[in-house]
């Protein structure tokens, strides 16, 4: 099989007519091939923002203290096997191949029973078999949305929980309050394990997930910030001390900084249950860090980056990132994913760009969003907009200004992946 009919296999619409309100689906999907999570030790992180960036951390940190890692991610940016690695390699389709043709007749038996299971049921199924194949010592395990009743959580031998920022996104699935995401996000929390949290959270979410560790005999770690001196933080680099030693990060914008100390507190709770990492593990790990599409350089001439912030929270951010190029000029190509409040997103960035071009991005799975509302809201938040149909048009219109200072593609990982793809090709 191609990677194209993997893909599209495991994609594929299957019966399934008991919309289960729970795990049962996905937990009768792993007894039928051995339970192989029961024999893994998982780092669980859940949130909003963040996830990707603190769970590359966390699995850079064991990787240099000579443990084999498993690192599960979501969604891909690369290409589909990024989302399954151990040490940093991504799965090969030899491997993603294997694992289907064991997987198959299960599937077809339980489509036949109408509960076939689904594709981010499938993918977890195939990444679990491959951990234990693998022999991991850990397993760095982003949820895939919410926590409560995402399919990574059926995991048992949760040795950390992590809850990183939470912000509205999803609202339709997870709830319309802050802290009724949070409830879901909060999912993951086992009895008398570590949680471990973001150290800027939200009042409404941090006071969930104290409520949820207080029920389920949770200690709970947050970064101390009075403990921080952030010395540097541009375009280029990260530098900060925390608690007198002094860190480096080559991931861009200030809050990859406190995704940092969340990772720097996740190995110190992991030193305490018995795992050994170094000092200049954890400090290596920080540097040696990087992920796709998140404020990621992807050219110098003209100035590129590519960005999956799509939310509130993630405008911040960009917004915050952009002070620096304060009266420069800065242009923005923004796309959106259907059903996305890309409304509090403009409003928070439409001070930071000369010019925003619009462009709907094409993606198998997911739908962008029409310029021309884009273009109506732009009107009325009174942004200097314009739209173009495809992406090279939209790069094209763009890289032909005159003295451009910098450029950032944003507003969605899947329109980042596009343009990450197209650029870096050449």
């Amino acid at each position: 099989m191609t990677n194209e009919e993997i893909v599209k296999y495991i994609y594929k619409e299957r019966k399934s007519e008991k919309n289960t309100n729970d795990l049962s689906r996905m937990k009768e999907f792993l007894k039928e091939v051995g339970n192989p999570e029961k024999s893994l030790k998982f780092v669980h992180i859940a949130g909003t923002n963040g996830k990707g960036s603190t769970t590359t951390m966390i699995a850079n940190i064991l990787k240099q203290s000579g443990y084999t890692v498993g690192k599960y991610v979501s969604p891909y940016i690369i290409s589909f096997n990024e989302r399954i690695q151990v040490n940093n390699e991504f799965i090969s389709d030899k491997d993603l191949e294997k694992y289907i043709k064991v997987l198959s007749p299960i599937i077809d038996k339980m489509e036949q029973n109408g509960n076939a299971p689904i594709g981010f049921e499938i993918i977890t199924a195939i990444a679990f078999m491959y951990y234990k194949d693998k022999n991991c010592d850990i397993v760095c395990l982003e949820t895939g949305l919410g926590g409560r009743l995402d399919p990574t959580n059926v995991i048992e031998n949760t040795l950390v929980s992590i809850i990183t920022l939470i912000d509205f996104d999803h609202t339709q699935i997870l709830g319309n309050t802050i802290k009724e995401i949070a409830t879901e996000k909060c999912g993951i929390i086992k009895n008398g394990k570590i949680t471990i949290t973001y150290p800027k959270q939200n009042k409404d979410a941090i006071q969930v997930i104290r409520s949820y560790c207080a029920k389920y005999n949770n200690k709970l770690y947050v970064p101390n910030l009075k403990n921080l001196d952030i010395i540097k933080s541009n375009h280029n680099i990260n530098y900060f001390s925390y608690k007198g030693t002094y860190y480096k990060l080559n991931l861009i914008g200030e809050y990859q900084i406190y995704n940092a100390l969340v990772a720097i507190l996740c190995a110190n709770v992991l030193i305490s249950v018995g795992y050994k990492i170094s000092f200049s593990a954890i400090t290596n790990g920080l540097l040696n860090s990087n992920i796709p599409a998140r404020l990621e350089k992807v050219s110098d001439t003209p100035l590129v980056y590519v960005d999956g912030s799509h939310n509130k929270a993630g405008a911040i951010a960009l917004e915050d990132f952009m002070h620096e190029y304060k009266g420069k000029k800065s242009y923005a190509i923004m796309g959106f994913t259907q059903g996305k409040n890309y409304e509090d997103f403009l409003k928070e960035i439409q001070s930071s760009f000369t010019e925003i071009v619009f462009v709907k991005y094409n993606n198998e799975y997911k739908k962008g969003e029409d310029t021309q509302k884009l273009l109506d809201l732009a009107k009325k938040l009174e942004i200097n907009a314009i739209a173009f149909d495809s992406l090279q048009e939209a790069y094209d219109y763009v890289s032909a200004k005159e003295n451009v200072d910098i450029i950032v593609i944003t507003g969605s990982l899947y329109l980042a992946s596009n343009y990450r793809d197209m650029l870096t090709r050449g």
